[in-house]
């Protein structure tokens, strides 16, 4: 922490950890009396757990430090939680209260980044015995007196959000309707799940893989793919995701039978490569220039079994029982667009008129 110039205070940078519970049905978060930061003698606030991510925000020269780092540090070392009993699912918009420091009295500026950490069932109400803590809803929280000010203004600012996603439940927008899902903002108040989100867990395993060299572990593919309900994509062209790298040359995802397919051709020279991991799978494809019936062909992967498809060969892959596999996908362009053949990296046969297989007419009629 520094002056600001201009006369402004200086400003604190604080990461707030939201954990949730709805024992009973309504959605509570911890709080805990500070032994600190007291709005009275002999009365701490009630704060979230928190830690300071800037000293120096205004200082010529930074060192970096990934919000990564510093949520271990909190959540394992003063949380004493382990490294899978909590996972970030959330960043929320951050906000600001000006308030006086507790040890000097000095009026600071506070910079509140609130974090959405989800804290496995067994270990929340553990953890709030260890701190003595609280659980409050927003409601009761904005009413309780010992809500510390940065508390406070984190809860009203929740209050907004909640409102503002609301809204957008019921807007009709249709842009709004095509963004995936894992890229909308979630309620806080809904409800608490019991398990981390698939976009926790991936995310999860990607804080801990960013060198140059990254381990990805089957217990983590089973981990990821059961909880989620679409692919594990890892390497794609356009990375949209926070656990995503770019491909380069090349895409890498795990999918299960979960995922929806469809029928489509790719433009040379791109290449896709299938791998069961377990499960049973069938594949339907056919050159692309052919036409007919007849011109289909099919094979039953087994667990274990790989499938290569070049460029230019019509084919869409079906689970027949529940599954796990791997897709590789390589070659120049924009492999990640979809539109014209020989324009984008994948081209949908859906209004084609060729003629198909009973089989794959009845794959086609359930998307």
């Amino acid at each position: 922490m520094s002056a600001a110039p201009s006369g402004l205070p200086p400003t604190v940078h604080l990461i707030q950890i939201l954990i949730r519970h709805a024992p009973d049905g309504e959605v509570r978060f911890l709080l805990y009396p500070h032994p600190v930061w007291c709005r009275q003698k002999s009365q701490p606030w009630l704060v979230f757990p928190t830690d300071k991510t800037v000293d120096e925000p205004q200082a010529l020269f930074r060192t970096g430090q990934s919000l990564e780092i510093h949520l271990d540090e909190l959540m394992q070392g003063e949380l004493a939680l382990g490294q899978d009993e909590y996972a970030l699912e959330q960043e929320l918009p951050a906000t600001e209260v000006v308030m006086s420091a507790v040890h000097s009295g000095e009026t600071k500026r506070f910079l509140l980044y609130p974090l959405d950490v989800w804290v496995a069932p067994g270990a929340r109400e553990t953890l709030r015995e260890r701190l003595q803590g609280i659980w409050l809803s927003c409601a009761e929280a904005l009413a309780e007196p010992r809500t510390a000010p940065s508390a406070r203004a984190v809860f009203k600012s929740i209050e907004t959000r909640e409102k503002e996603l609301s809204a957008l439940e019921r807007s009709s927008d249709p842009q709004t309707s095509k963004i995936p899902k894992e890229e909308l903002p979630r309620s806080l108040t809904g409800d608490v799940p019991n398990e981390p989100t698939m976009y926790a867990l991936a995310r999860r395993w990607f804080a801990r893989n960013k060198t140059g060299v990254r381990l990805l572990r089957r217990e983590v593919i089973d981990e990821v793919l059961n909880v989620g309900k679409h692919a594990f994509n890892l390497r794609v062209a356009d990375p949209y995701l926070h656990y995503q790298m770019q491909g380069v040359g090349f895409t890498w995802s795990f999918f299960t039978h979960k995922d929806s397919q469809d029928v489509h051709v790719h433009g040379a020279p791109v290449v896709e490569i299938y791998g069961v991991i377990e499960g049973r799978m069938e594949i339907w494809w056919k050159p692309y220039y052919d036409r007919g019936t007849s011109a289909w062909s099919h094979a039953i992967l087994n667990a274990g079994d790989w499938i290569e498809v070049d460029s230019l060969q019509c084919h869409i892959v079906n689970w027949l029982t529940e599954g796990k596999g791997v897709v590789f996908k390589a070659g120049p362009g924009p492999l990640a667009e979809v539109g014209r053949l020989g324009v984008k990296g994948k081209t949908p046969c859906k209004d084609c008129v060729c003629m198909k297989t009973p089989e794959v007419l009845s794959l086609t009629a359930a998307l």
